[in-house]
């Protein structure tokens, strides 16, 4: 783990105790499937680094999810919206892709789904396999550059039979 990221997420959680608190595990969360093993998937979000015509941003959904990436961009009013490459989110957020975390985002425009309001915290990534933050997700809109919300299950692909 980046150790200024580390440092940087640890003083946020200080700084927020009734509202956010790190989870250490054994089990290296590298998939959903590792996830599950450590907690709720109904309430883990996924933070996405995207890019289009209008620039990079933040997407931040339930995990669970599949996002059809162009109808959500044409909601968003986001052209050509696709992933950002490894290096791209690593340079703009300091995180590396699979570990990206909702907070310390550096000021990009961040969309949310209002699906993760439903939660009282949900589970994010924190650029460490073994530490999970759980936080309350009105915390995660307070602390970005909130750009909007979505509603996420109108933007998902099918689950395959």
């Amino acid at each position: 783990m980046n150790e200024n990221k580390r440092e940087a997420v640890e003083r946020f959680v200080a700084a927020h105790p009734d509202r956010a608190r790190l989870i250490a595990h054994e089990t290296a969360i590298v998939d959903l499937a590792s996830a599950a093993t450590v907690f709720d998937l109904s309430r883990a979000a996924a933070t996405y680094i995207v890019e289009s015509k209008e620039g990079v941003a933040a997407v931040v959904a339930l995990a669970t999810g599949h996002p059809q990436w162009r109808r959500l961009g044409r909601a968003l009013g986001l052209h050509q919206i696709h992933l950002a490459a490894p290096d791209e989110v690593r340079r703009r957020t300091g995180y590396d892709v699979g570990t990206i975390g909702p907070l310390l985002l550096d000021g990009l425009p961040t969309y949310m789904d209002r699906r993760l309001l439903a939660c009282d915290e949900v589970y994010c990534g924190t650029d460490d396999p073994h530490r999970t933050l759980a936080v309350d997700p009105r915390l995660i809109a307070e602390c970005n550059a909130l750009a909007g919300y979505f509603d996420g299950g109108e933007f998902e692909r099918p689950a395959q039979a």
